[in-house]
């Protein structure tokens, strides 16, 4: 019970985050994959390989960039 309260009073403190993403919304890494891959001139593999995107980490960024 305690420590349940606790948790909701960090939430509402704003000091609740929990993991960090490894691909934030600005890293430069994905953002730089993400530009190669719309110039289309590039294997997914080889953009992977250049900017150190797990090809996974590619594709969900991307499909999440289509449903937006």
């Amino acid at each position: 019970m305690r420590q349940r309260e606790g948790i909701d009073l960090a939430k509402q403190e704003g000091k609740y985050i929990g993991r960090v993403k490894k691909y934030h919304g600005n890293h430069a890494g994905m953002n730089y994959a993400v530009q190669l891959y719309k110039e289309g001139n590039m294997t997914v593999k080889k953009i992977c390989e250049i900017t150190n995107v797990s090809r996974a980490a590619l594709y969900r960024k991307l499909n999440k960039e289509k449903k937006v």
